[in-house]
């Protein structure tokens, strides 16, 4: 904002008629002006459309005006009928009747010269100050729209009386404080002319408009010459507005900090929850295939019903053991290498981009190397003869106290296998801890049962 003196408010809201007179334009001139139609805004040097801030065009509003009139004089003819001692209350509303309330609003310092984000705060705490104002004279905010085309920025409201028991013909003046004011004085005979209680209410308006939104923007509720301030009293409270100024944008400020620093943690929240439930699911599908067994888990990876039967199939060691020595040399010299590669690779831990990939690598590899023994056996070796003797080279190799009767034995029982099944179980373990101090509704006991594990 800049540095210039004489900053203070100007605000002012007057009713219309859709008829208009010598002293006050019609709602269609108003509306028109407001939106910049050809021809109704002369005192413009060059205008330009206006933004629409909120709810409908100006145009619009007119429209609304006359379509609301004519229901409500249906509906007062209807009741007239029907209520015939409150005749003259029940009248139609006619063409002078005053039927909308116009609010302008305008920004101290010229378009050339303002702080952008200084007028976008005052314009936000107007357009509030415009729908509470209407709120508390049963009025309806149907259309706020911003001119730059002119000197200095403003604003123009357009509001219409609620149509409710105690103003059945829409009248604005009753949602206007001068005018209820004025009436006022004329009920109760006071003395003096009516106009001093319509001034005397719109000084009331204009007083509330400044300590709401006028003095938190630093400008002062009128000039220097108005008040005959002195140039030191005036430029005391210019020093104060300001100050205040500043302490209520240091407020929005840091305001404006806090929402910034709490949506960047609810951000980091929902991403830690998203996280934490994706691995979450990892963990439980990777417990689930370890507690499933071998079999469950290489049907997903190869569901070939002949290697299950390899796997499946019980090891006879006493029938390989009564060859003869050319035979069991033939057959040790065809297995051997073969045995040799499984069980290497069955000591090692599972390895691959977590527990799911090193375990998908692991089933392939098993698949293989399977599949390696039944083609490397001799024609005359049966398959349950291979089996025990990998049985009983595993057992050696793993230092296990018995032989495994099957495959899927001897690849459970390895040291391959018990640490997936032990890591499956302690991620698990770890990623509910997690899920616990990320969000606590989801750690009751039975959740992981309500999840089907």
């Amino acid at each position: 904002m800049s540095e210039r003196s004489g900053k203070s408010i100007f605000a002012h809201k007057q009713t219309y008629s859709r008829k208009g007179n010598s002293k006050s334009r019609s709602v269609s001139e108003v509306a028109d002006e407001a939106e910049r139609l050809d021809g109704a805004c002369p005192h413009v040097e060059d205008p330009q459309p206006p933004t629409i801030l909120e709810g409908m065009r100006p145009s619009e509003v007119v429209a609304l005006i006359e379509q609301r009139v004519a229901e409500q004089n249906k509906l007062l003819r209807r009741l007239r009928k029907e209520q015939p001692e409150r005749k003259e209350a029940l009248r139609s509303i006619r063409s002078d009747t005053h039927v909308m309330i116009g609010s302008v609003f305008s920004f101290p310092d010229p378009v050339e010269d303002m702080d952008e984000a200084d007028y976008l705060r005052w314009r936000k705490d107007v357009i509030a100050f415009a729908r509470v104002d209407a709120a508390r004279n049963a009025a309806e905010v149907v259309s706020i729209v911003e001119h730059r085309d002119e000197a200095h920025p403003h604003v123009h409201v357009l509001a219409v009386p609620i149509c409710a028991e105690g103003n059945m013909r829409m009248d604005a003046k009753r949602c206007h404080e001068g005018h209820r004011e004025q009436d006022r004085h004329k009920d109760h005979g006071w003395s003096g002319s009516p106009s001093r209680s319509y001034k005397q209410a719109m000084r009331g308006w204009q007083d509330r408009y400044h300590a709401e939104v006028g003095a938190k923007h630093g400008q002062a509720r009128t000039g220097p010459r108005r008040r005959r301030l002195d140039r030191p009293a005036w430029k005391a409270e210019q020093e104060r507005l300001k100050a205040q100024k500043e302490a209520e944008i240091a407020i929005l400020r840091a305001e404006e900090a806090r929402r910034l620093a709490d949506e960047e943690e609810r951000r980091r929240d929902l991403v830690m929850q998203d996280t934490v439930a994706r691995r979450l699911r990892e963990a439980e599908t990777v417990h689930a295939i370890a507690a499933g067994g071998l079999i469950a888990a290489i049907r997903q990876i190869d569901p070939d019903p002949v290697l299950r039967e390899l796997l499946e199939t019980p090891g006879e060691m006493g029938a390989w053991t009564h060859h003869d020595a050319d035979r069991n040399r033939e057959m040790h010299n065809a297995l051997a290498p073969v045995l040799s590669d499984g069980l290497e690779a069955l000591r090692q831990p599972l390895t691959g981009r977590g527990l799911l990939g090193g375990l998908s690598g692991f089933l392939r590899g098993v698949a293989g190397w399977v599949h390696r023994l039944a083609d490397t056996s001799p024609r005359w070796l049966k398959w349950p003869e291979t089996v025990a003797y990998v049985a009983q080279g595993a057992k050696q190799a793993f230092g296990t106290t018995y032989t495994a009767s099957t495959l899927v034995g001897v690849i459970e029982a390895s040291p391959a296998w018990q640490s997936f099944s032990g890591e499956a179980r302690a991620r698990l373990d770890q990623v509910r801890a997690m899920q616990a101090l990320t969000n606590p509704r989801d750690s009751r006991p039975d959740a992981s049962s309500q999840r089907g594990i």
